[in-house]
């Protein structure tokens, strides 16, 4: 019998208080300094001692089912590394059937995914063939909230759970038995995953729940820290060249450039005064990595960075400072930012719809997508939101702007570990050595990790002359299909038809230029953000660390940060278009004590102290 999900205990309510009353709100400081970061990576790898028994010298094994012995004594399966892991697959699937395992099906994928290029060799290699359950993106998180809830009819895996969300969901079922713990699996059965977690101490604590188990196995996709910083930051050469300027290195020198885009007319010389000098979204929901929001990429340079990354909400304006949790969106940085942006405001500097709510008015899905340069500065995620490519091509990065109390950028809270737990076995599997040694050889192979997380030889890839992978591009630098007809013509189509992608898949910095190029649509990216700063930003700052939280934990910050979230976002507009006084400075600062930022604060940082341990 299935256990029923807690409610929020009076106990945790009640410890919670106490901690709370223990953690004072944490600032910027006067100096507005970063703390040490070689001391936070220093704490966070004590986390690895959570899930790693082994590391204390126990070396207990998860005990095999009793169709894993049986099958192991017929010479059925190999579970000592070796391949095939299932060495006659027509007699396993006659007496046991096929390993189920339900995944997220993409709209671009039109292949069953058993007939994947990716999947056909997984099979060769290993002898597993996954029964795939395959349910479209449209209904896939109903489809598993439903059946976790009954907990009826659960696959023997679940492949992933939708991007970034396995973490939560596998905490919110710890009590209830649907998943099988994993630590065992990892430190006796899975070599090559546990040497890669040991050589990375800070995935080992982001992937330990905080009762001490880790569950499923991880999804690493590092590039050069790609998602850690915001895309770049760009501003028209073409314009400083008629205006006269060279590209700005200071705060100051990018506003005197932004009025004399003003001041110059007509700029991209179609005869209207449509120009505008910054394109901004004041709109945080939906910023990939903090991108589009200028506010926030200023607030450094006005002496504390704060932070905003959708792909981690919770922690919006929260940093680490001096290896305590930080609220900076109380810091005095903060208010001279948005007195800063009152005057770009005023001096009528900002594009009229930096303040809308409806996505497809945002500058990236209007002014971007024009054919003649409309905005002078403006933050991407991608260059490739510039979509017409003469247009694309009157832009340059910016560098690192000073200042007066600092620099431009902030890191995001954010990983590369972009989820902890796919591939998550259901305690009801009869087979978890299987499907764990299955994994071991996922991540064992750094170019059979790569095609799997990327795509298929011969569908995204090809072999260079020393052997090593790159995507085939035009002399554009746009992907050139390997296969025919519309299933391949673009290259996320062409990955959605040749691997499942987002499994358990593990992409290191090292491999680049060793088995396989650098993602080839994120090369130009890439090298906007270093332009922009993105090495120093990342050497300055300590971002929160991605843990685990406690499923009291996530219901108390699902009740008080989309609060706290609002009030920062409308006092923004406030000051934007009104100015910053003492009486609703002091305000906001009161809306955030009322609606609960400091046991915000104390919830992160007891869950940090936690998985410090």
């Amino acid at each position: 019998m299935m256990k029923r999900r807690n409610a929020l205990s009076k106990a945790a309510a009640l410890a919670l208080a106490a901690v709370l009353a223990t953690v004072a709100l944490a600032g910027c400081g006067a100096s507005g300094q970063a703390g040490d970061k070689a001391a936070a990576g220093a704490g966070a790898a004590g986390g690895a001692q959570a899930a790693d028994p082994a590391g204390s010298g126990d070396t207990r094994g998860l005990p095999l089912t009793k169709e894993e012995q049986e099958a192991l004594d017929a010479g059925l399966i190999a579970l000592d590394g070796s391949l095939p892991i299932i060495r006659d697959p027509d007699a396993f699937e006659s007496k046991y059937g096929r390993i189920t395992a339900i995944i997220n099906n993409p709209a671009e994928r039109v292949i069953p995914v058993g007939d994947l290029a990716m999947c056909r060799r997984w099979f060769e290699d290993t002898g597993v063939a996954f029964d795939w359950q395959a349910v479209p993106n449209e209904g896939y998180t109903e489809k598993l909230n439903l059946m976790l809830a009954s907990g009826e009819g659960l696959p023997d895996v679940f492949w992933s759970f939708g991007d970034g969300k396995s973490g939560n969901t596998v905490v919110q079922y710890a009590d209830q038995d649907v998943f099988l713990p994993t630590e065992a699996l990892i430190n006796n059965d899975m070599p090559h995953l546990r040497k890669i977690l040991d050589d990375h101490p800070v995935y080992w604590s982001e992937i330990t729940a905080p009762n001490g188990h880790t569950y499923g196995f991880p999804y690493i996709e590092e590039m050069y820290g790609l998602v850690l910083t915001g895309g770049p930051w760009m501003i028209n050469k073409m314009w400083l060249d008629k205006v006269g300027r060279d590209i700005p290195t200071t705060l100051d020198e990018w506003v005197d450039c932004m009025r004399a885009f003003r001041d110059a007319g007509d700029l991209n010389g179609n005869g209207i005064a449509d120009e505008t000098p910054i394109a901004t979204q004041f709109k945080v929901k939906g910023d990939t990595f903090g991108s589009y929001n200028l506010f926030y990429r200023i607030t450094g340079a006005f002496g504390c960075a704060d932070s905003i990354c959708d792909g981690n909400a919770y922690a919006n304006h929260l940093r680490m400072v001096d290896g305590a949790v930080a609220f900076t969106a109380k810091d005095e940085a903060f208010r001279k930012t948005a007195e800063f942006f009152h005057m770009l405001y005023g001096e009528g500097l900002l594009w009229d719809g930096s303040f809308e709510a409806d996505d497809s008015a945002l500058y990236r899905n209007s002014l971007l997508r024009q054919p003649i340069a409309l905005a002078g500065s403006f933050g991407t995620w991608s260059d490739q939101d510039i979509q017409d490519v003469a247009v694309h091509d009157e832009y340059v990065a910016l560098p690192r702007l000073q200042g007066p109390g600092g620099m431009t950028g902030f890191e995001n809270n954010y990983s590369e570990l972009q989820d902890s737990s796919d591939t998550c076995i259901s305690a009801t599997c009869r087979f978890p050595h299987v499907v764990a040694r299955f994994v071991d050889y996922l991540v064992g192979d750094p170019a059979l990790s790569i095609q799997s997380n990327w795509g298929a030889e011969g569908y995204v890839y090809e072999k260079d002359e020393t052997g090593v992978l790159r995507t085939p591009v035009d002399p554009d630098g746009h992907f050139k299909p390997m296969k025919e007809g519309a299933d391949f013509e673009n290259f996320g189509k062409s990955r959605a038809n040749s691997t499942t992608a987002r499994g358990s898949m593990i992409v290191l910095d090292g491999y680049y230029e060793v088995y396989a190029g650098y993602a080839f649509d994120a090369v130009q990216l890439l090298e906007g953000q270093k332009t922009n700063g993105k090495e120093a930003i990342m050497a300055e700052y300590d971002s929160i660390p991605k843990v685990l939280m406690t499923t009291d934990e996530i219901a108390r910050l699902a009740q008080i940060q989309p609060t706290i979230s609002d009030i920062v976002e409308r006092y923004i507009n406030t000051w934007i278009t009104g100015g910053v006084t003492d009486d609703n400075w002091n305000a906001y600062l009161s809306a955030l004590e009322g609606a609960g930022v400091n046991e915000l604060v104390g919830i992160y940082q007891t869950a940090i102290d936690r998985s410090s341990r």
